[in-house]
């Protein structure tokens, strides 16, 4: 074959492979682009640490079971309360109807329900069931605790308060409640909040934290801030038990100590741009 002919043929074959590779290029960013764009929406976060039997999960979707109302921060981007009057508004009993598609379709919405107390196990697993029905994102970590380490810790159950749903049950033994109910604890599986926070959740997100512990807050919120979990989180409601902290069997100086490192940890995570409104459920 003529050199010349031999060039064009040459020629003709780097061209089009060059071609290929510009379009599989193309092709591969043009679709991680597309992967970003999607991944890229934020989403409506709200964690739940002391769930109970999910009570406030039931508030927070605004349903007319409700124990009592409280007007949950939002973004200016989410509308879950419409979504949760359209529910209401068509929602008889719960059942396998997905009534929620609104809320599905105008934001990702995701809830987590932390419980310590084992005697809600099945009371979480029922909520997870009938919301995921509905359409709703409900993630549950039964008899789990809220804690600053991953591992195992001894809990202590209140048995006597069944009218409030044991409310005393607390990692601290002198709990007044525990102390009546003459408990010596049971071992169970502990999360690091704030290391779960910081990889589940991003700065883009809106990250809601509601917390009623019984006096783990004197742990948690001042791991928080010095884990610097004010980078993904926007709101935290505390329910604060003060009490549990001076009755606890603890020497004076540390009690004054871990007040002093509460109200630290507080001023710290505010000025970090978290909002820490007043926050008292009843319940």
């Amino acid at each position: 074959m003529p050199m010349h002919r031999i060039f064009i043929v040459l020629t003709g074959n780097i061209i089009f492979v060059t071609l290929i590779l510009v379009a599989s290029r193309s092709s591969y960013y043009g679709s991680r682009l597309g992967h970003t764009q999607v991944t890229q929406r934020p989403r409506y976060i709200f964690i739940d640490i002391g769930a109970n039997r999910a009570d406030t999960l039931e508030v927070f979707l605004k349903q007319k079971s409700a124990k009592f109302e409280y007007d949950f921060p939002r973004p200016d981007w989410a509308t879950y309360d419409q979504a949760g009057e359209h529910a209401q508004s068509n929602l008889k009993s719960y059942g396998s109807v997905n009534i929620l598609t609104k809320l599905k379709s105008s934001l990702e919405l995701e809830i987590h329900l932390f419980e310590a107390n084992p005697h809600f196990n099945a009371a979480l697993l029922h909520a997870k069931e009938r919301h995921v029905e509905l359409g709703v994102q409900v993630e549950i970590y039964p008899s789990t605790v809220a804690d600053i380490k991953d591992g195992t810790r001894i809990f202590y159950l209140d048995t006597v308060n069944t009218a409030h749903d044991f409310w005393g049950s607390s990692i601290y033994a002198s709990h007044p409640d525990v102390v009546r109910s003459k408990n010596n604890g049971t071992e169970l599986s502990t999360v690091n909040l704030s290391r779960w926070l910081l990889m589940n959740t991003l700065p883009r997100d809106f990250v809601v934290v509601k917390m009623d512990v019984e006096g783990s807050e004197y742990e948690l919120v001042p791991h928080m801030a010095e884990m610097g979990v004010s980078a993904v989180l926007d709101y935290l409601l505390v329910e604060w038990h003060p009490s549990v902290i001076d009755k606890a069997d603890l020497p004076e100086d540390e009690v004054t100590f871990r007040h002093a490192r509460m109200k630290a940890a507080e001023e710290k995570l505010k000025a970090e741009g978290v909002n820490m409104p007043h926050y008292d459920s009843s319940a």
